[in-house]
């Protein structure tokens, strides 16, 4: 495998770790219902690649080409194998955007998905995070993927989604530390391997928005920030410090 194969494969590898910046927003309606909307940034991750393989190395590979694509989720999950009928379910309604460009260092990822309670929106984030599912789902994507061990390889790297435990109920929204998934993420071999490449990227960002259909009573975290009419909070945070200081982005808010 050349070097451009082989520092793309690291890429998707770590992608959903080493982001150059994720915003998770969700919306809560009066109703229950509401939307999850996750939008990743990963356009440095580029400027990497072209500076370990060169642009003419990437020009032969193909990977030069742009990129501008909807994938609906429904195409992807219908198929899989891994997933429970019940996940496929709460999964398939989602859209992912997805935009490509080496030369102008462009690689964003979109993913939206609509939830129709609360219920359901507990179950879609357990969904996403449970076992590395998304990332079993979306390892079609990465064009080295489906050799022999693919998932097992990259399974350690996906449980990053899963550290937090998000429960929605009426009047009230939280993300806490699993500690038991944390203490297993950090003892992950392939996870200790991703950091490396993590320490290279200090600016990374993992930022959350929680729009509410009311005004918030109670914010438990210090460094959260509310909109004027306090429907809206903001809790920004680096990803490293998701790894080092995981408590420092939980978060209980009362509405």
């Amino acid at each position: 495998m050349n070097k451009a194969k082989m520092f793309l494969a690291a890429l998707f590898a770590v992608c959903f770790v080493s982001c150059i910046q994720i915003n998770e927003e969700v919306e809560i309606k009066e109703d229950g219902s509401g939307k999850l909307t996750i939008k990743s940034d990963m356009g440095k991750l580029f400027e990497m690649l072209k500076s370990f393989a060169g642009e003419e190395e990437l020009k032969k590979e193909g990977m030069d080409r742009a990129l501008d694509t909807t994938i609906y989720m429904k195409d992807m999950v219908d198929t899989a194998t891994n997933i429970t009928k019940e996940n496929k379910a709460l999964l398939r309604n989602g859209v992912m955007n997805l935009k490509m460009n080496i030369k102008e260092n462009l690689f964003k990822l979109d993913m939206n998905y609509p939830f129709k309670n609360l219920s359901d929106a507990n179950k879609l984030y357990s969904a996403m995070s449970g076992n590395g599912m998304m990332g079993n789902v979306l390892k079609g994507l990465n064009p080295n993927a489906g050799g022999q061990g693919d998932g097992a390889d990259n399974a350690g790297i996906e449980k990053i989604s899963s550290i937090y435990d998000v429960a929605i109920s009426p009047g009230k929204y939280s993300r806490t530390l699993n500690k038991a998934r944390y203490d297993s993420l950090l003892n992950d071999p392939k996870v200790q391997e991703s950091r490396g490449m993590m320490a290279m990227m200090e600016d990374m960002q993992m930022n959350l928005t929680v729009k509410l259909p009311k005004a918030a009573k109670n914010v438990s975290n210090p460094k959260a920030t509310l909109s004027p009419d306090k429907k809206t909070v903001m809790l920004m945070g680096g990803l490293m410090n998701a790894l080092d200081s995981p408590q420092n982005l939980e978060i209980v808010i009362q509405y």
